[in-house]
């Protein structure tokens, strides 16, 4: 039986991962694949590609059920803001009432432990899915590796990050992409589990002394001040509740009281079969960019 898929977040990091893994060989002929997308261009672009691609507005529940329409599991990923409550109770109630069988949620880790308001939102949206009868699978990510590579400034070899001298625990969007991918595609298998997602603990001295290792240039590391995220956080257009509740789980960490933070899990070999990705593993992986981001020239200042 071919199963159809609705990936909501096409177009983002973890739900791009998601399609391509899904759109892989080995997974094709298993499911049909079709990308939820907000934006008109983006959605044509992708139609032209040769990927079924339908509107989906979170805020728009007429094109949330009409992209629920045959689907037998979902793929959920919302945005950061508290928007994400009821946008995520408009798929959900759409998806129940089109007969969506299965929901694999992308949430956060800690989010059943946590004092701040963005996890704990997350563990909300994950009590509705069960509450109201759905197959489910809970994902729960901690630090995203490639957020280094999109913090490097080019012309440098400074790393910096909020986190201290905290061990935290980091994971590919691409190994996320691929638990995702089995669990959509084996709902039998992956029903009723909460994978905890972190395959390699380090602290930003122990990544920066990975990077140079692999490249050869001589990455260092600089531990910015976790108190300056919410500003830039706010200056970058965050929503308010959802930058200040990042940026005071961000002082936790740094401070070292995030218990756990720095715990891994073998969940992608124990789920995909294949052992999870490490920094060395990640840093090899993207040798080119790294060497091109810190060789970069440096655009002059304007003043």
């Amino acid at each position: 039986m071919n199963t159809r898929i609705l990936v909501t977040g096409a177009t983002g990091t973890i739900g791009g991962a998601v399609m391509r893994a899904l759109k892989a060989p080995s997974s094709d002929d298993r499911c049909t694949v079709v990308a939820g997308v907000r934006n008109a261009a983006k959605r044509e672009q992708m139609t032209s590609d040769g990927i079924d691609a339908v509107p989906l507005d979170f805020d728009d529940p007429a094109s949330v059920a009409a992209a629920m329409e045959g689907v037998d599991c979902l793929f959920l990923t919302t945005g950061y803001s508290v928007s994400m409550l009821i946008q995520s109770k408009t798929v959900l109630d759409a998806a129940r009432k089109a007969g969506v069988r299965h929901v694999v949620h992308l949430g956060a880790w800690g989010s059943d432990t946590s004092p701040h308001q963005h996890l704990i939102w997350h563990a909300f949206v994950e009590r509705y899915i069960e509450a109201l009868g759905f197959s489910w699978t809970h994902l729960q990510p901690k630090t995203f590796m490639r957020n280094v590579l999109t913090a490097l400034r080019p012309g440098s070899t400074t790393l910096m990050q909020f986190y201290g001298d905290t061990k935290v625990g980091w994971i590919d969007p691409a190994d996320i992409a691929a638990v995702a991918a089995a669990a959509l595609l084996e709902p039998a298998a992956h029903g009723g589990q909460t994978y905890q997602l972190a395959e390699d603990a380090r602290s930003g001295a122990e990544v920066a002394a990975i990077l140079a290792q692999v490249t050869g240039l001589p990455f260092t590391y600089a531990a910015r001040d976790p108190h300056a995220l919410a500003p830039i956080l706010l200056k970058a257009g965050m929503e308010p509740t959802y930058a200040n509740s990042l940026a005071a789980a961000t002082i936790a960490i740094a401070a070292g009281e995030a218990p756990g933070i720095g715990d891994t899990f073998d969940t992608v070999q124990q789920v995909t079969g294949r052992p999870g990705t490490r920094w060395i593993d990640f840093a090899e992986r993207h040798r080119e960019r790294l060497i091109r981001t810190a060789t970069a020239a440096v655009p002059p200042r304007t003043t």
